[in-house]
């Protein structure tokens, strides 16, 4: 299994790398913002340590945000923890250690959010309810799934997902 997850990775870090020499598209209008969850996505998570905790900080993550503010994107991150004001302070904190100061901190989305980067989401193409990409071991969603929200040619064969 170990192996499996290896080649999983290197596999993303290679397309990563390819990426990197891409052009950043310019926002699509001025008020255009992408969304960053903190926990697990831009800062390590495991456990749950307190609303002062906040791990240590995903390179790649740190190095895309920085990219996309150089881009001219605003960038948001978008927590739960942000349902509490005595959560801000930490987090501002945690940016501005790690050369991200200034950023909003919100748990809410609207029509200018582009996109959201969260280590929890699960992609559906729009108005179809259709999962937009076929599940692998490290994307695939925890909620019962129905088959009908598999494209035809992903349907997984999995006993789980068979009407009772």
């Amino acid at each position: 299994m170990k192996s499996i997850l290896q080649r999983l990775v290197g596999r993303s870090a290679k397309l990563e790398a390819s990426l990197a020499d891409t052009e950043v598209l310019p926002p699509p209008n001025e008020n255009a913002w992408i969304g960053v969850d903190l926990d697990g996505t831009l800062a390590r998570f495991k456990t749950w340590k307190g609303l002062k905790h906040v791990g240590r900080p995903v390179p790649l993550m740190l190095a895309r945000i920085r990219r996309w503010l150089a881009a001219g994107y605003q960038v948001k991150i978008v927590t739960a923890r942000a349902t509490l004001p005595e959560s801000h302070p930490p987090i501002q904190k945690w940016l501005r250690k790690h050369g991200l100061p200034g950023l909003e901190i919100t748990n809410r989305v609207d029509m200018d959010m582009v996109e959201l980067w969260d280590d929890r989401a699960v992609h559906v193409r729009a108005n179809t309810g259709m999962l937009s990409r076929s599940l692998s071991v490290l994307a695939r969603p925890r909620a019962p799934l129905l088959e009908e929200a598999f494209p035809h040619e992903n349907r997984p064969r999995l006993s789980f997902l068979t009407s009772s």
